[in-house]
């Protein structure tokens, strides 16, 4: 995956508000801060809550997970997308592009 295809093609949705590039131990290998949020702790424990969750269906029998949506009662909707090598975790504002956000991330990610 080229870092910078992933974050041009996601930064020129609709209400983009940042993104993080995670490899496989969680470590931050691209961020594009924003202002308001602290993109580094958020992606960071985003990214162990998708961990456990991803934990929780396996110990269920259950396959992996390789998406994550949430929402805040503001608007701010939170994208996880994984793979076996990386995670990326971006942020855009609800009134946004999100069907075209997850598309893109679905392709990047495979």
């Amino acid at each position: 995956m080229k870092i910078e295809k992933v974050i041009k093609d996601i930064q020129d949705i609709n209400g983009y508000m940042g993104s993080a590039i995670l490899n496989q131990s969680g470590e931050t290998i691209y961020i594009d801060e924003n202002q308001t949020i602290d993109l580094a702790f958020s992606s960071s424990i985003f990214n162990d809550t998708f961990r456990a969750l991803t934990s929780a269906s396996l110990d269920i029998g259950l396959s992996k997970l390789i998406r994550l949506e949430t929402e805040t009662d503001e608007g701010t909707v939170f994208l996880i997308y994984a793979n076996k090598k990386q995670t990326i975790f971006s942020i855009f504002d609800s009134k946004g592009n999100i069907s075209l956000a997850k598309m893109i991330l679905s392709q990047l990610i495979k």
